[in-house]
């Protein structure tokens, strides 16, 4: 997928168009990752580093996460054809990569100013859920979430509700997720 801009600027918004990736097919159910509408860019393209684009999707019940093929997933779109269903999750980011985002967030009043003109309220000092699962005794996956004060990763309970960040890192006009 290319950008349709390739000098993006801290605090531009970027709209990307929708791309898609099947994570599991099981049946008639297609279980897809996919990016898509208004992101921030929070980091530019420089020095042979990649750019960050960073899309803050609000909090999220723990009841509306399951695990396919060991990743978290929240059916955020669907698509009910014929034959088949097609599921949709924008994809968790590694606790890392969530660290990186909230840093230079946190220290940039101008991106914090920027999200929420965008109505993308992000609080630097919650927590946020991530694609890091661990397997408990009985060999069933858990849900982990970052404390963004902490920067520790934690297990998560059924109760729990914690914001979701979409990153999508760019380079040369190829976007990585």
């Amino acid at each position: 997928m290319e950008l349709s801009t390739t000098n993006l600027k801290v605090g531009e918004t970027v709209t990307l168009q929708r791309s898609e990736k099947v994570l599991k097919k099981s049946g008639s159910t297609i279980f897809k990752k996919f990016i898509s509408s208004r992101y921030v860019c929070i980091r530019e393209s420089a020095n042979g580093q990649p750019g960050i684009l960073v899309k803050v999707l609000g909090k999220t019940p723990a009841t509306l996460l399951t695990i396919i093929d060991g990743k978290p997933y929240v059916k955020d779109d669907s698509e009910h054809l014929f034959y088949d269903t097609n599921y949709y999750s924008f994809p968790f980011p590694k606790g890392e990569q969530v660290e990186e985002a909230l840093s230079i967030i946190r220290n940039n009043a101008e991106l914090i100013k920027q999200f929420e003109s965008l109505s993308m309220h992000v609080n630097t000092e919650a927590t946020f859920w991530v694609r890091d699962t661990t397997r408990n005794l009985l060999l069933k996956r858990q849900l982990h979430y970052l404390d963004a004060k902490t920067n520790q990763t934690c297990t998560a309970t059924e109760n729990d509700a914690h914001y979701r960040l979409s990153i999508v890192y760019y380079d040369d006009s190829a976007l990585v997720w």
